[in-house]
This record gives C-alpha cells, structure tokens and sequence, in this order.
C-alpha cells in the first residue's frame, strides 16, 4: 500500500500556503512536497513525508521500542497496570466509539477526515481505518522507526493510513482540515501539551470532535516509586484532572467529557 495514495491538506509551516507534491521523471512517481514560495521543501522517504521535527531523546526512545510495542511485552501489560481492572479490554474500540465516525461527515458527500497525533505504531489510526465508515486517516508521529513499523502493519491488514513524520507541536496541515482528531497514550509524554492542544484545536473544523486518552495523577501513579520509574524511563508527566479540563478549555475546545479508569483518562472535547 502506498502511503501517499491518501492526499492530506498539508500546508507549510513557514507561510501557510498549500505544499505541492513534485513527481520526479523515474518510476517512483512522489519524492517531496514542495511550498510554491519555495520557503520549503520536504522530503517523501519510503512513501512518508519527512516534514521538519526536533531532534530529541523521545525520537531515539521510541525508535528503540517500535518493535515490541505492541507485542505482549510492551503496550498490553502497561495499559492494564495503569487501567486496571476497570479499563476497557480494547482501548482502541472505545476511542473510535467515541469519535462517532458515522456522524463526521461534511454534508456534501465527502468521507470524514481524522488526524491522529503522536500515532507510534499506527494502533488508532488502523483502528479508525477499520472501523467500516470510509474515512481520510492521517497518522502523524517524530519517530521514523515507529512510522515504519506503523506503515508496515497498516499494510499488513490492508488498511488505508498516510502517515508523515511530523511534531505534534507544530503541524503542516491547513487549518479546519480535520472533522477529527485523536492523541492516544501521548499527551503525558510531549514536553508542550499546550501547543499541542492548540495545533490540534486550529487544525479541526469548528464543532471537530477531539478524542484521546492520557495517563493522570490517580490509582497507581499516586504512588511515588511508581510516579519515578515512569519519569525516569520514559520521562511522563501525569496531569491533574482538573488542570487538564482547564487546558483544553483554554486550547479552544468546549463539552469537555472524561472517563477516568485506574490512571487511564479517556476524554472527548468539541472543538468551538
């Protein structure tokens, strides 16, 4: 499956205006995406545009776990330590409830747009792509080892994802593109959770629903030996609560809803 098959409306980040995708005179017809002011060019590596991302240790990190993350040794044990036993028994099945696909649409025929921020390994995204309501799924992430394991697989099932490597903070995407958009298991992680909020607040249409799960300051993260190891290893920031409510009111989203299981937030907010 060729990743770019799926055309996203990414726009430059330096001046807004929409990226083109320059075909070179070879077999392999896409090799970057090209700003007409010429302010920026970006690269198409492996079917992926590679857009400009910090160079950070969570890259490094995360390239290192993209190969057992979703094995039974990763991603599985530690949602249902952080969950317990109240979580639902597939996370992925309850976020793309809650995003209500069967009501995205525009009214003017043209299937739902989702972006999913920070997609690691492609688990929401081939979850929303499979979800049997024909959908434009664009899965962003910095780490080039998770998106490769994220294209692979999404090949593998045969579904339909564009993935790009992107930072969450600072999105190349026009604004209003998205009907929604999904941050699953990140937000904790990301050093700036508020321009994050905001960039997903400015790249959804008004009334766009945002759905994401988050850990919080509850259940097993209130104890400390518990709260140090998760800093020390993969440097998470659990939220209050209540300041989270607060951040994405402040991000510009409204009808803010959680569903707190364990220390596993599961939230939905409308973007106003």
């Amino acid at each position: 499956m060729d990743a770019t098959a799926i055309e996203p409306a990414y726009a430059c980040g330096r001046c807004g205006r929409r990226l083109s995708r320059r075909k070179s005179p070879g077999p392999d017809e896409g090799d970057a995406l090209v700003c007409p002011n010429g302010d920026a060019t970006v690269p198409i590596v492996d079917g992926i545009p590679r857009f400009p991302v910090p160079d950070t240790a969570h890259e490094t990190l995360f390239d290192r776990l993209a190969p057992i993350y979703e094995s039974a040794f990763w991603f599985d044990p530690l949602y249902r330590f952080v969950g317990g036993p109240a979580a639902p028994r597939d996370d992925r099945e309850t976020v793309v409830e809650l995003l209500e696909l069967d009501d995205a649409g525009t009214g003017d025929g043209d299937a739902p747009t989702v972006l999913d921020v920070a997609c690691g390994t492609g688990r929401i995204a081939r979850a929303v792509g499979a979800a049997g309501v024909e959908a434009t799924v664009v899965g962003i992430d910095v780490s080039a080892g998770m998106l490769e394991r994220a294209t692979r697989y999404a090949s593998r099932d045969g579904v339909d994802v564009a993935f790009a490597r992107m930072s969450a903070d600072d999105l190349w995407v026009d604004a209003d593109a998205f009907d929604r958009a999904t941050c699953c298991w990140a937000l904790h992680l990301l050093p700036d959770p508020d321009a994050v909020l905001e960039e997903i607040a400015r790249v959804l249409r008004p009334g766009g629903l945002f759905v994401g799960t988050t850990l919080v300051e509850d259940y097993v993260l209130d104890l400390l030996p518990v709260r140090a190891t998760a800093k020390g290893v993969l440097d998470v920031e659990p939220f209050d609560a209540t300041e989270l409510r607060r951040r994405l009111r402040e991000a510009g989203f409204s009808s803010v809803e959680f569903d707190r299981r364990g220390a596993a937030l599961f939230f939905r907010a409308r973007r106003e």
